[in-house]
Parts: C-alpha cells; structure tokens; sequence
C-alpha cells in the first residue's frame, strides 16, 4: 500500500512543475507589458530635440540682430532693401578668405541686383601682423569712394602673399594705392588718421559681440555658414531658397562653378590652429 501511495504522488509532481511555469510567465508578461506602458513615447524625445534645436537657432538669430552694427556705413554690394543679406566676416592676411573671395565675387555676379553682400574687417591681430593695417588700408581706399574700397580689396587678396610677411607692408599698400588710382598723399593720411581705424574697430566690436574667433565667418539672412558651406553650390542652394521664402523669385538659372575651396576645414584660419 505504501509503494503505491508514493508511485501516485510521484506521477502528480511533474503537472506541479508545470503549472508554476505557467504562473511564472504569467506575472513575467504582465510585468513587461506594464513596463512597455510606463515609458514614455520615443516621439516625445524626437520632439524634445527638435524644439532645443530650433530654440537654440532663434536665439542665436536674436544674438545676430543685437549685435553692434559695425561700421556704419557698411561696405556694401547690391541692393539695400534684398530679401538675402550676406555679412562676411574676414580677415585680408587669411589664406582661406582669399580663397571665398573668389567664391563671393562669383556670387555677386550671380546674384546681381538681387542681394546685399556686406563686408565686415576682422583681422587676427595675435596671428597676422599685417592683417589689421590691411583693413585700415582698404578703409582708407574707400575714404575715396565705394568703388575703391573694393579695388583696394581685391587688390589685398589677390596679392595676399606679396604683403603677408612683409616689414614693410604700408609701402606696399601705397603702390595699390597708385595702382587703383587713389590720391596718394590722401590715402597715406587716412591710413594714419583715426577715421578709417575706428571703422575697422567698429566691424571688430560686432565680429566678437557674435563670439566669432576664426575667418572667414559667413552669415545668410542671419544664419551663420558652417565651414562646408563655404562653396558657391551651397551658397545658392541657400540664397535661392531665401529667394524663393521671402519673394517667390525664380531661382538662378546661370551655371554653378564647379570649383570649390578644398576639402578639409583644416584650411580654415582659426585662431589655435595657424598660432606661429
């Protein structure tokens, strides 16, 4: 009697076995699907990051609206009243800003009549020894006209590596001067006077009120270019939809300058990366 007794319990071990499996999976699903509940949508997060993104642009906008307006009146091309403001910042001692003022002469004739391309002076005066006279150079040029504000600029970048390093870089600039046509002995006065110098300090003041610490820096309608931007297809793809937002214009149908300012930003001047 007694060995049938412990045969019958034996038999009825393994449906215990199976029924705490059971109960097991049970509280394990419920637990899963009450935790699946608790966590918050991955929408939520995705809107999270794109409401912090377009924070961060609207107060950097509100950062370049406030800035000091530099000199006044800026160096300009175009039209006052363009729906696309384009505002350079640059320094004429800088190997990478010659190389975009190609690129920015290709987009003003693009652009012609549609645009307001400003040119502010930012030298790197800890890097450049001759960069911040260049600047008071190309103010002094104006002094004798618009036009010849942007002779005197072009002649800076064009020739950048006859005056970079030069001890004598004020002579240098005096046979631009007589190249350009400018009055000799006037030119040589601005460029000693304070008028062209505090223009020169006014475009620094608002360059350092926006933190930029490297050249060139470019800003479209108040955005600022990242460094890859820098090339004339990505300049119009951007001017054109500015176009097209603000005035329903058609885009340039001109070709687009296959020719691009390399591809590394190590080209960039930047104030760590060119300390001699």
């Amino acid at each position: 009697m007694q060995k049938q007794t412990n045969t019958k319990s034996n038999s009825n071990l393994p449906l215990a076995i199976i029924g705490l499996v059971l109960v097991a999976a049970l509280v394990g699903g419920w637990w899963l699907y009450s935790s699946s509940k608790a966590q918050p949508p991955t929408k939520s997060n995705t809107n999270s990051a794109a409401n912090k993104q377009a924070a961060d642009s609207q107060t950097a906008l509100d950062l370049y609206r406030n800035a000091p307006a530099g000199a006044q009146p800026a160096n300009m091309l175009g039209v006052p009243t363009a729906a696309v403001t384009i505002e350079e910042f640059a320094d004429y001692q800088c190997p990478t800003c010659a190389t975009v003022h190609t690129k920015m002469k290709e987009i003003n004739s693009l652009y012609s009549g549609r645009i307001k391309f400003i040119y502010r002076s930012f030298p790197l005066t800890q890097i450049h020894k001759n960069a911040y006279d260049a600047a008071v150079a190309a103010e002094a040029a104006g002094m004798q006209g618009s036009d010849k504000f942007w002779s005197m600029q072009n002649q800076l970048f064009t020739n950048q590596q006859a005056w970079a390093n030069s001890s004598e870089a004020r002579k240098i600039f005096e046979e631009y001067a007589n190249k350009i046509g400018l009055d000799a002995a006037k030119f040589q006065t601005d460029m000693a006077g304070l008028p062209a110098k505090t223009r020169v300090d006014a475009d620094m003041q608002r360059g350092k009120s926006l933190a930029i610490s490297g050249t060139p820096t470019i800003y479209i309608n108040g955005s600022k270019l990242a460094f890859e931007q820098m090339d004339v297809n990505s300049m119009r793809q951007i001017i054109d939809a500015e176009l097209q937002k603000s005035n329903n214009q058609t885009p340039s149908s001109q070709p687009v300058s296959q020719s691009s300012l390399g591809n590394s930003a190590a080209n960039q001047t930047v104030n760590s990366a060119n300390k001699k």
